[in-house]
């Protein structure tokens, strides 16, 4: 249960530094950082925060946004304090005990932080519900203390305003995605693609297909800065990079050769990169390759197998050698007769357990070794196709 406002909160830390400026001292205020088990922030409410949790509230649907978050709690627990930028309360007032790691803080509001502070309590309930064992994992709270209500109101706005709007919703306004939506919904007429944070689970998130499709890219599409494995690697590792450098893209399209051609690759690979990801992340060619639910391999989903991206990724890079044109000068996806799917399969299963790898599908997707060995395969059947042409 959150606390009434005003109430005194206790909270139980692992870790407590006081980072205080001189000034904030001489202010009668304090800044704080702590280090808490999760369940902990359910102990806070969020009077002074400038946004609740939206999915909360009825007949609301939750956004990628959220399910970003959700997916960090479920799959990458113990990357959380890593993926997430954090909580900032607001208080009156602190008193710290160190003896039993505990600290009470007065008129506490969670003024940064809602929407991971509400994804944590829809988890923590459905364990609940579900009678099964969460997830442990901390949080990182920064606590800024100051007796002043007014000058905690205009701390939480401050925070809330420096915070740069996601760029997707820039991105969306300006326009940048409605060529790629319409090219999209010719092969998915029943989605789109997500304009803004705030786009729920209807919509399809854009910053994945982009990411899709610069892993898809052919290499003579690739800028010159972009061809090493490292740079594909990128593709996995950054969507926000992914969603930038297609911004580039786009501003670029009409007085750059490179750009533009790559626009019009974007454009034509958007339904197909999207069809070609669902298929691999679900092959048949999975079952049987003693892939582990507990490791984070796959998940399982109305009893659909489905294969991490840190495993689908390099698949994907691999797989940019049969991006091509066709006769009317289209970008399309044709794998040559000769490749072996189930090969390329059993070659990612390989990778993955490798001894570098160790069976997590975060360092595969970060892995050098196993973008370079997927690739091989993919180049040799190509070179084997032209040949035989």
């Amino acid at each position: 249960m959150a606390n009434a406002h005003g109430a005194p909160v206790r909270l139980y830390y692992r870790k407590l530094r006081d980072i205080s400026t001189e000034t904030e001292t001489k202010n009668g205020a304090a800044t704080y950082i702590a280090v808490v088990p999760a369940a902990e922030i359910l102990k806070v409410d969020t009077e002074d925060n400038l946004r609740s949790y939206i999915p909360g509230l009825s007949g609301r649907k939750r956004s990628f946004v959220h399910k970003a978050i959700e997916k960090t709690i479920v799959r990458f627990p113990d990357r959380f304090s890593q993926y997430n930028s954090g909580f900032l309360i607001g208080a009156s007032k602190i008193k710290v005990d160190d003896q039993k790691k505990e600290i009470v803080i007065w008129d506490a509001s969670v003024n940064n932080g809602a929407q991971s502070q509400g994804e944590i309590r829809r988890y923590l309930s459905a364990c609940e519900k579900d009678k099964k064992e969460p997830n442990d994992f901390d949080i990182r709270v920064e606590i800024s203390v100051d007796p002043d209500s007014d000058v905690r109101t205009e701390i939480a706005i401050a925070r809330n305003t420096m915070t740069n709007i996601e760029n997707i919703s820039q991105a969306g306004k300006r326009g940048y995605f409605d060529d790629l939506d319409d090219a999209f919904k010719r092969i998915h007429p029943g989605l789109k693609l997500a304009r803004s944070e705030t786009d729920g689970e209807e919509f399809i998130d854009t910053r994945l297909l982009l990411q899709i499709l610069w892993a898809l890219m052919p290499s003579e599409l690739m800028p010159a800065e972009r061809t090493s494995t490292e740079s594909r690697m990128r593709a996995y590792k950054n969507a926000a990079l992914c969603l930038s450098d297609f911004e580039k893209v786009y501003r670029s399209r009409e007085d750059d050769a490179g750009a533009s051609a790559r626009y019009t690759y974007f454009c034509d690979m958007a339904g197909q990169g999207w069809t070609i990801y669902q298929k691999w992340r679900t092959h048949p060619g999975w079952e049987g390759k003693y892939l582990r639910s507990d490791a984070k391999q796959v998940r399982r989903i109305d009893g659909n197998l489905i294969v991490e991206d840190g495993i689908t990724f390099p698949i994907l890079a691999a797989l940019s050698n049969f991006i091509k044109k066709n006769a009317k000068g289209r970008w399309h996806f044709v794998a040559p007769r000769v490749f072996d799917e189930e090969y390329l399969i059993d070659i990612a299963r390989r990778q993955l357990g490798s001894k570098e790898i160790g069976g997590r599908p975060m360092l595969m997707g970060r892995s050098g070794q196993a973008y370079e060995a997927l690739m091989m395969l993919t180049e040799m059947a190509k070179k084997w196709a032209d040949t035989a042409a």
